[in-house]
């Protein structure tokens, strides 16, 4: 399969009927792909139940070589007679679109791809079940070709209908940069010379009602706006920081810093909407406030939905101010390197809360419990993940090196490579002392994972010592600009940094 990027445009939907047709066609993918849920469902459970499947898989996790193919063999012959395959599932609502007036086959053979992906987790992955998707929720449909369904042609977007015969259908505009000597516009006229494989119609929540997208799949590889460097390049990831050190510089920065903060503005909102929806529904709570048990009717006022359009927009535009940030500095850490080293972290399992409260003594006998709180509300503010996503992508697309290092063996944060000990510290200590000479703790972790050995088991104790004071004038450099840029926007440097002002 050849590579492929996205490009996506505004499309031009003043018309009210063009907003119709759109929202029409959203809401029978929608009806299609949740029918097919429920079916799959039922008949995920049955299987689960068949005695059959529950001897084979018991069979299966005992045996090897031959017997393991065999029983593999029984378990799909078993899987195919549900009906959970990939076509058996294409196959399974044809009635149903047929009855459909916008939903196109090409689409409802994608959107019975996507519920396979969710068979697929709960039989051979660790998926639990497949979830239905609220109205809400349901935000893209897409086809699998650019010659039929949803196709893209000189500037316009045909939709269930082709440029030969545009009847039946709808043509929409897609919206250019009027400036065609900015930056974008000369972008986006690049990205389009490339062959289009296919189409995907997205839509977004603004305060004022939806607004349409077209996602453009092109052939390809996208238009670079930097210049890949040369040399390694350590990053040290935390759940709202991210330090890095290169040949050239050293960074220590939190995640998404310049993205404008709304959580207080959602946070009333949200009150907002609970406060409303109380009043709307006094029925549904009970006296103390706790919503009652059972199946309930919900009722809406308009200024509810008005302020749930409000909050929706609102993280929508910090989700992708975020991403957008994301993506540049991404771009900036290419240009000082081409190899990455990074820690494997598993930021799902940071985000969840602990199952057992741990204790804390006081100064009396008495004792209090301790949150069971961890690092969610940091993780989804500041998505490391995404980042750490953004990076490998953009690196594995310029032919760059990026390698996450065994986290167990490696120990960047323990290590000393002066004295060659592991010395564990506490996650409040934000500093080491190498060779008796403060430094800050991240930075430093980064400059370790820079000098990894060719394994990615351990730092090479060697390169550390050959390269330790070129990286110590970096470090300085880094501190002093970190402080006088603070300084200067009277802003308080993050604790999690522990340098002081």
């Amino acid at each position: 399969m050849s590579d492929s990027y996205i490009l996506e445009l505004k499309l031009n939907t003043k018309k009210q009927s063009d907003c119709n047709y759109l929202d029409n066609y959203f809401h029978e993918a929608w009806c299609y792909r949740n029918t097919l849920t429920r079916i799959v469902r039922k008949k995920l459970n049955l299987l689960k139940r068949d005695s059959v499947y529950i001897s084979l898989i018991k069979e299966y996790r005992t045996a090897s070589g031959n017997a393991k193919k065999r029983v593999g063999k029984e378990l799909r012959a078993v899987i195919e007679s549900y009906g959970l395959t990939k076509y058996a599932l294409q196959k399974m609502l044809l009635d149903k679109r047929k009855r459909c007036r916008y939903l196109h086959s090409d689409v409802a053979q994608k959107l019975s791809d996507a519920v396979y992906c969710g068979v697929e987790k709960c039989l051979y992955k660790n998926g639990r079940d497949i979830h239905f998707s609220r109205y809400a929720d349901f935000k893209s449909f897409e086809n699998k070709k650019n010659t039929t369904g949803i196709i893209y042609d000189n500037g316009k977007v045909y939709i269930n209908c082709t440029p030969k015969k545009p009847k039946g259908g709808i043509i929409l505009n897609v919206i250019l940069p009027k400036n065609k000597e900015s930056a974008h516009y000369i972008y986006e006229t690049t990205c389009l010379c490339d062959r289009t494989k296919y189409c995907r119609i997205v839509r977004k929540q603004f305060p004022g009602g939806w607004k349409y997208y077209v996602q453009l799949v092109q052939e390809g590889s996208a238009p670079r706006k930097y210049a890949v460097g040369a040399g390694r390049v350590g990053i040290d990831i935390g759940t709202s920081s991210i330090a890095t050190a290169s040949d050239t510089a050293c960074h220590l920065d939190t995640i998404g810093d310049n993205v404008a903060s709304v959580e207080k503005e959602i946070r009333r909102l949200n009150r907002k909407l609970d406060r409303s929806r109380r009043k709307s529904n006094p029925k549904n709570y009970n006296a103390d406030g706790t919503i009652k048990k059972g199946r309930k009717t919900w009722t809406y006022s308009e200024n509810y939905k008005r302020i749930r359009r409000k909050s929706a927009s609102l993280q929508r535009k910090r989700a992708a101010s975020l991403k957008q940030a994301q993506e540049s500095y991404a771009n900036s850490l290419l240009s000082e390197g081409n190899e990455f080293y990074i820690e494997k972290m598993n930021f799902k399992a940071l985000q969840k809360r602990k199952k057992k409260k741990d204790t804390v003594k006081g100064t009396n006998t008495s004792s209090r419990e301790k949150s069971k709180k961890r690092f969610g509300k940091s993780i989804g503010l500041r998505a490391p993940a995404q980042l750490v996503a953004i990076l490998k992508r953009k690196a594995e697309a310029a032919g760059c090196t990026f390698v996450k290092v065994n986290t167990q063996t490696f120990k960047a944060s323990q290590y000393n490579h002066v004295t060659d000990t592991f010395i564990k510290k506490k996650l409040s200590r934000r500093h080491n002392t190498i060779n008796g000479i403060w430094v800050q703790r991240d930075v430093y972790s980064a400059f370790l994972l820079k000098n990894s050995e060719p394994d990615y088991k351990h730092t090479n104790r060697n390169l550390c010592i050959q390269n330790y004071d070129d990286f110590k004038i970096l470090h300085d450099e880094c501190i002093e600009n970190i402080k006088a840029t603070y300084k200067q926007q009277n802003r308080t440097i993050p604790r999690s940094f522990g340098i002081a002002a």
